[in-house]
């Protein structure tokens, strides 16, 4: 969620689940980065359910003024989207690595933010921890809302072709941003609002890395935890299922665009945004809905206009995009580099351009397909999520107790539930495969209470006298301890010799025995 100005905050903040509010740092506090470097604070800018953000400048010497270059998120030690978002930073957005990047793809710049600081502070016994950026301007879900709820389509094609660039930078790193929303894209500080101003993605606290250490993109998990992540209105269907990806943020970013198109999503209110108590279930079965059928999705957003060309085709595009596959960028930007409008070449003449990935590569096709039937993946403990495609299913199953009365009990108390597969819905991760579990290896107690089980069954073990000398004869014990015990027994032999061999000494003996 994007911070808002501390003039727009209630005077009753709520906290983000499972976070608590920071308290309010005065004016002039002096901040130390991981690199010794001093910041200085100056006034709050803006606040949220995580944290707030604050003026700074990295002169100590002076009052930090209004047009101060830089600002500090603050958030609680305690809370995690900073700790995240600091983690991004470092691992992909500082200057060197976004100068070499541009340069080799050619480019002047890219709409990401440098790192310029990071660290822990305390003050008053509480620990925060911070992180530099430099200062932006306003952010577009505010010119969305002062523009009447409408973007001019030349802006939009701008905003479009730049977070292409963005996102095309981040996903070049293993990272997806989750989170693609108007309100995390801000522009240039201090710069005249026209059709071609410069836009930067911010906010990376639900930063997700899709590919693991290898190099290997991560599988399509159902997690319950994290399903539904996000901001609901532009949610990508992936994301409600708790998993994120490239086509993830794609889809997040064609429903932005087509809101600063067409003013309001076909699942938002009359006079946009979305209902306090919405079912983000109901919201997720929209948007499957929509996106399998494409001409009814855009006759939905403009109901009385012609839907723009470039939004139709980059729909359709994402609607048959897998989920680990490569997006085909350029062709996406061309989109939106002609205005909206598509140059329509014979079939004969079109050649499809290949772009190679470690994992996988992707095609321009000549003809989109529309989406495919998506079904959920099974979650580890085989409760299945309902939605339209399985319910269905449900519905049209018959029931039979003969069936059910004549299975095996065993069998049937081990029910494993398979997702089905077809070929229009390759599952993105299959279910690892059911193999024979291998043999068991039991210890050496447990083999030897299986072999006493046996020898108490067929008659041998018979009940012996516990005596001490067979206690001592323990397997575990040391040559030591076999020493010592070997000692107590001759000593108790000996005992036992005495007392059977010489008489009972008596007044009697013990007188006949001084006489001799």
């Amino acid at each position: 969620m994007a911070p808002r100005r501390a003039e727009e905050c209630p005077l009753k903040r709520v906290a983000a689940p499972g976070c608590r509010l920071p308290a309010r740092l005065p004016s002039g506090e002096i901040l130390t980065d991981i690199t010794q470097k001093e910041w200085k604070l100056g006034s709050r800018l803006g606040c949220g359910g995580f944290g707030d953000i604050y003026l700074a400048s990295d002169d100590v010497n002076k009052t930090v003024g209004q047009d101060a270059k830089y600002v500090i998120k603050i958030e609680p030690h305690h809370n995690g989207p900073l700790f995240v978002e600091m983690n991004f930073y470092i691992r992909v957005a500082r200057q060197h690595m976004i100068k070499d990047y541009c340069q080799s793809q050619k480019i002047s710049r890219i709409g990401i933010p440098t790192y310029e600081g990071a660290g822990s502070h305390v003050w008053k016994g509480e620990r925060f921890r911070f992180l530099v950026i430099p200062r932006y301007g306003v952010d577009v879900g505010k010119l969305f809302v002062s523009s009447g709820r409408k973007l001019h389509t030349k802006l939009v094609n701008n905003l479009a072709v730049q977070m292409l660039d963005a996102l095309e930078y981040i996903h070049s790193h293993g990272y997806a941003h989750a989170d693609v929303k108007g309100s995390n894209i801000v522009l240039e500080l201090n710069g005249q609002i026209s059709n071609n101003p410069q836009a930067y993605l911010v906010d990376f606290g639900l930063a997700y890395r899709f590919k693991t250490a290898a190099g290997i993109h991560k599988p399509f998990v159902h997690d319950e935890r994290r399903a539904h992540e996000g901001t609901l209105e532009f949610t990508s269907r992936d994301a409600h299922h708790g998993t994120h990806s490239r086509r993830g943020d794609m889809e997040t970013l064609g429903y932005n665009i087509l809101q600063w198109l067409c003013g309001k999503l076909p699942w938002e209110k009359e006079d946009g945004g979305m209902r306090s108590f919405c079912n983000p279930e109901e919201v997720h079965a929209q948007k499957e809905a929509l996106l399998s059928d494409i001409p009814l999705f855009m006759r939905k957003c403009f109901p009385e206009n012609k839907p723009p060309a470039a939004i139709m085709a980059y729909m359709k595009y994402i609607a048959s995009l897998d989920f680990e596959a490569k997006p085909n960028y350029s062709y996406l930007r061309s989109l939106f580099n002609r205005g909206g409008k598509i140059e329509r070449t014979p079939q004969s003449t079109v050649r499809r351009k290949r772009i190679s990935d470690e994992n996988n590569s992707c095609e321009r096709p000549i003809k989109m397909p529309y989406l495919r039937e998506r079904r959920p993946c099974k979650p580890v403990n085989g409760e299945g999520r309902i939605t339209r495609n399985t319910q269905a299913a449900i519905e049209a199953e018959e029931f039979c107790w003969e069936e059910v009365l004549a299975r095996h009990p065993d069998k049937l108390a081990k029910v494993i539930i398979q997702p089905i597969n077809s070929p229009l819905t390759p599952p993105p991760s299959p279910p690892p495969q059911l193999l024979p579990s291998p043999p068991s290896l039991p210890t050496y107690a447990m083999l030897h209470v299986i072999q006493r089980m046996k020898d108490r069954q067929s008659g041998i073990l018979k009940q012996k006298s516990k005596s001490y000398d067979h206690e001592l004869k323990v397997k575990w014990m040391t040559p030591a301890m076999e020493e010592v015990a070997q000692l107590k027994r001759n000593k108790q032999s000996n005992a036992a010799k005495t007392t059977t061999m010489s008489p009972r000494l008596t007044r009697s003996r013990v007188a006949q025995q001084k006489r001799k």
